[in-house]
């Protein structure tokens, strides 16, 4: 017994001896603690425009601060849209490709508030800390210009904007469309804009090009394919044409148009008459008779009187095929307003309305009660210009200008026309001109000055087209003078990326036939068309 006994504390002692030179051969080594400071709750920016920019402090509890050249940490930053206090469950999407510690981003996505996650991971032991926040993104789209572009040698519609945000911030952003759901387009044409006081229909935006015309949400300006105009206004899709040019009929009061009238890449109009619930285009109305087959094409021109209110109900168009002006009316008879009527010429007549010129321009004014001004050249390239007043029933010629002491007029292809002052611009190459109707006078507008890799891709007046918008919103006068300053869009084919495009606002001095420069923009592509996105 006593010899077990020993045994046994022989085999004791000699584990707990074994144990303590265990004990000698293992390394404890501390697991490091990671902590991440300097991050916000919540990140606002401008979507399109301002960047999502993160320098958070991250410490460890072995080794202190962590800094960007730290090879032993690994930096992520995700994002996903956040739905209350959940994540939506959508995947989340790598802000940050290069494993930065710092972040900083464009913010290219759609208004709503995301949630952000970033993530430190010690690769030697696999250590992680996280933290979340929230990035709301504005929307850009809310009020301000709205730019439609070309882009590069494909000609791919981009719209831009330059977004209000206060009357302190007014920022560029760019290329707004491709994430709310633009379809690929190219060959823009301009912007359909019919600003309505009331909510049916709510405020009409169209991105009109030769691919397709699509309708744009008026507050957050989503679309998709199925918002196309062929198949949400018409009723029966137009085939194989798209409509490539829009403008409404404004109503004597301060309440929506009287109708829409849009007309189409192949030469077909259209109109949409209000009065009645569920308006909209029917068939084409450059025939005389409602319903038939057309009879000619007309030009990619509308003209009404842009007095707001309203002082005519009265649109003018031009048959190419005929080469004549063509007239469409409002009133209570639907084959009337279904269909377009060869304007009458009248005794003492400045001119005929049967002109048998092309028609180059024709662009709507406030000049004198609502004057309409035609561009029409004959067949040996000399160019006129024809005023009709679209004042109460329209059809009135006012002017007549020939003879025009205006050089390489014959050239230009771009053109605007002053709503306060007898005045014409035009441009040809990076040169633009001012001419003076009134005394045949023309002055290059040599403070208009473009590099000479620079072209005028566009010449505008955006005239406000919200009837009460000084009234109901309080507007400064300052603000109510933008839409008489010219805008002159213009494109550097030198510019290495495609963002060779400038905007400059330009106000008109009547008594001294000259423009100043107010302001200017860049970052555009080739500028088609600008309007101003009206608020109420």
């Amino acid at each position: 017994m006593m010899k077990i006994n020993t045994i046994v504390l022989f085999l004791f002692v000699s584990s707990l001896y074994a144990c303590f030179d265990d004990k000698g051969n293992y390394d404890y080594q501390k697991v490091t603690e990671i902590t991440i400071e300097n991050i916000p709750e919540v990140i606002e920016v401008l979507g399109n425009s301002d960047h999502i920019i993160v320098k958070p402090k991250v410490i460890s509890s072995l080794e202190g601060e962590i800094l960007e050249d730290n090879v032993n940490f690994k930096f992520e930053y995700k994002i996903e849209i956040k739905d209350g206090v959940t994540k939506s469950g959508q995947k989340w999407i790598n802000l940050n490709p290069l494993g930065t510690l710092n972040l900083d981003t464009l913010a290219t996505f759609a208004a709503d508030t995301y949630a952000g996650w970033f993530i430190v991971t010690d690769k030697r032991s696999g250590v992680q800390a996280s933290t979340i926040f929230d990035i709301k993104v504005s929307s850009p789209t809310y009020e301000g210009w709205m730019v439609l572009c070309n882009e590069g040698e494909q000609e791919r519609v981009r719209m831009d904007m330059i977004a209000v945000i206060s009357a302190e911030r007014v920022i560029p952003a760019y290329d707004i469309l491709t994430p709310l759901g633009l379809p690929e387009l190219k060959y823009a044409r301009g912007i359909g804009f019919y600003p309505n006081l009331f909510s049916n229909p709510a405020d009409v935006i169209y991105v009109m090009s030769e691919e397709g015309t699509f309708k744009l949400d008026k507050e957050t300006f989503k679309t998709n394919v199925s918002w196309n105009i062929n198949s949400v206004d018409f009723i029966i899709s137009p085939v194989n044409e798209n409509v490539v040019c829009y403008t409404s009929v404004n109503n004597e009061t301060t309440s929506r148009a009287l109708a829409c009238i849009c007309v189409t890449n192949v030469g077909n109009a259209y109109a949409q008459v209000f009065g009645a619930s569920g308006a909209a285009f029917e068939h084409a109305i450059n025939t005389s008779e409602r319903g038939s087959s057309p009879k000619y094409k007309v030009a990619p021109y509308i003209g009404v009187s842009m007095a707001r209110p309203g002082n005519g109900s009265s649109a003018l168009l031009y048959d190419e095929d005929n080469k004549r002006f063509v007239g469409w009316k409002y009133g209570n008879d639907d084959d009337i307003t279904q269909t377009l009527t060869p304007v009458a010429d009248t005794e003492n007549s400045l001119f005929s309305f049967k002109t048998g010129m092309e028609l180059v321009y024709m662009e709507s004014t406030r000049y004198s009660g609502g004057l309409v001004y035609s561009i029409l050249q004959d067949a040996g390239g000399k160019r006129y210009i024809y005023g009709i007043n679209m004042s109460n029933n329209g059809f009135v010629q006012e002017a007549k200008y020939e003879d025009l002491n205006a050089p390489d007029f014959d050239k230009a292809t771009l053109f605007a026309f002053h709503s306060q002052f007898p005045y014409m611009f035009y441009a040809v190459g990076n040169k633009v001109y001012l001419h003076n109707l009134g005394t045949n006078t023309t002055y290059p507008v040599n403070n208009i000055a473009l590099g000479e890799n620079e072209t005028v891709t566009m010449l505008k007046f955006n005239l406000y087209r919200q009837c009460s918008l000084k009234d109901l919103n309080n507007q400064s006068e300052e603000f109510m003078a933008r839409q008489y300053e010219l805008m002159v869009g213009s494109y550097n084919a030198a510019t290495p990326d495609n963002n060779g495009g400038r905007l400059g606002f330009y106000p008109v001095d009547g008594v001294n036939n000259s423009v100043t420069k107010r302001i200017e923009y860049s970052g555009f592509a080739k500028i088609k068309d600008v309007v101003y996105r009206e608020r109420r």
